[in-house]
């Protein structure tokens, strides 16, 4: 079973990041792309190129409300406290330097396996609707709990964001 947290709203400071783009990747394909960003981002921490400071992450761009479609664009990666001086080659993967914005962010958590993500992000965009939010048109994804194989996917937590322009109601939350 998974659970959605109420909304919180904050003024979001940005971040530079390190991540592997995916153009038009195809959903159906997404463990494999992840697998191999994440592997490639593992290389680039182990080498000591790359220093997150926070939870991995997955970036999308387009309208949440609609869901992923069968092809997404997307950036996986880390927040840094510095920006990446350039891109680095990890065994054929590009981790290059990107952002997440600063701006006005609509959070949530998402607790239980990732299957259940589908279900969360629309319950979630709903919250951010009934309290006057518009949301942006790009969403991310903070994996605060690390997967692995002795994780129950019960126990997963999942910060889900969105950018949001609103009412007074939603800015005084």
């Amino acid at each position: 079973m998974s659970t959605l947290s109420d909304v919180q709203v904050i003024d979001f400071p940005g971040f530079p990041t390190a991540v592997v783009r995916g153009v038009d990747q195809p959903t159906a394909d997404m463990h494999t792309f992840m697998d191999s960003a994440f592997t490639a981002l593992g290389g680039a921490i182990a080498r000591g190129e790359v220093t997150p400071v926070g939870p991995a992450f997955s970036r999308y761009d387009g309208d949440v409300r609609h869901g992923l479609g069968d092809t997404v664009d997307l950036e996986v990666g880390f927040p840094l406290a510095a920006p990446l001086a350039g891109p680095v080659e990890m065994d054929g993967v590009r981790v290059e330097p990107s952002s997440l914005p600063a701006c006005r962010l609509a959070t949530a958590k998402h607790t239980g396996p990732y299957e259940g993500l589908p279900q969360a992000w629309p319950a979630f965009i709903t919250q951010v609707q009934e309290l006057g939010g518009e949301p942006g048109d790009v969403f991310w994804e903070a994996y605060d709990t690390e997967p692995g194989p002795g994780v129950d996917p019960a126990t997963l937590v999942t910060g889900l964001a969105v950018p949001v322009h609103g009412t007074p109601a939603l800015r005084d939350r």
